[in-house]
């Protein structure tokens, strides 16, 4: 009798300790399936977030002028706060600047860093490569130096070579190395930014740049600018400072001038009424230097504009703020 007693509380012992371990067990089970589904939740968060990467400047180098390079680092930075970049995705409205602004850089960092030679072309959905530090990202010619870099762009030696890990040895062409606290020259930025030249009147276009069915013969020809209609005589300014270059007459232009600019950039004005400019004038953007008319090929008083840069003509709207 005393043993079976003692065989039934064995029983009782083993079955309150095989519940224990079921019990422990299933809440391990719940344990790990919370933290389970949080770090899946933290996970998810984390991926809506604009991912960072360390700033491989061979891979930033490598990225075209539409920026369509996505090899993109996803690797957290490491703690040196060195140099970084975070992946932006355009949506629409965005400009370089305003993007630059919301990230605390400058519009040089990124222009730069994502090779962009045009603004305006700045699509929905792209990538921008966005830096953590101000500076551009400077593609090197044959023998630069760190020293000669950072007296050139007015900025640190010591942070150059830090940043890019390299020493004062010369470097070889087409390098791309990020300079700290650098800036482009305002020109470049004007010519990235598609701000280079002011409209040259007050108006509306009444011919756009491109072929088109000629006003007169009805033949398709090619039209080198754009026509802006105004009223005769109003006055026509230059759209961006220069020299006049030439003057004078001919039977499709009429009265017209020509104004030799930065890097390669002229301008023509056509059919004006009159010049009030000599070959060899500098002039500023508020010089007026003429009048609307209709000189020449030309069906009533508008302005032909046209704009080329090393010899061929390009669409004005492109360059026109």
């Amino acid at each position: 009798m005393e043993r079976r007693r003692k065989n039934k509380n064995g029983m009782e012992i083993l079955e309150r300790v095989a519940s224990f371990k079921v019990l422990a067990f299933s809440a391990t089970v719940l344990v790990f399936g919370f933290s389970f589904v949080a770090s899946s939740v933290t996970a998810s968060a984390s991926i809506r977030e604009e991912s960072i990467g360390a700033a491989d400047l061979a891979d930033v180098g490598g990225a075209g002028p539409d920026g369509t390079s996505e090899d993109f680092s996803m690797d957290a930075p490491p703690p040196d706060q060195g140099l970084f970049y975070v992946v932006y995705r355009v949506v629409k409205g965005d400009t370089i600047s305003e993007v630059a602004a919301r990230y605390g850089v400058t519009t040089d960092s990124i222009v730069t860093f994502n090779g962009i030679t045009n603004a305006r072309t700045l699509s929905i959905g792209k990538y921008l490569k966005i830096p953590t530090l101000n500076g551009i990202l400077y593609s090197t010619a044959a023998g630069d130096t760190a020293t000669a870099l950072a007296a050139s762009y007015g900025v640190s030696g010591d942070r150059i070579k830090e940043l890019n890990g390299i020493g004062d040895e010369p470097l070889s062409a087409g390098k791309p190395v990020f300079l700290p606290d650098a800036r482009m020259s305002s020109w470049a930025l004007r010519e990235i930014s598609g701000d280079l030249f002011s409209w040259p009147i007050r108006g509306w276009i009444t011919s756009w740049y491109g072929w088109r069915d000629d006003p007169f013969s009805g033949a398709r020809s090619f039209h080198t600018g754009v026509d802006i209609g105004a009223r005769r005589g109003a006055s026509v300014r230059a759209a961006m400072e220069g020299v006049v270059s030439a003057t004078g007459y001919s039977t499709v232009s009429g009265n017209y001038v020509v104004i030799r600019h930065h890097s390669g950039y002229t301008s023509l004005y056509a059919h004006l009424d009159r010049i009030d400019v000599k070959p060899g004038r500098s002039v500023s953007q508020a010089t007026v230097i003429g009048a609307v008319g209709s000189t020449g090929y030309s069906t009533g008083p508008h302005l032909h504009f046209t704009v080329s840069k090393n010899g061929r003509t390009m669409n004005p709207m492109t360059v026109l703020r």
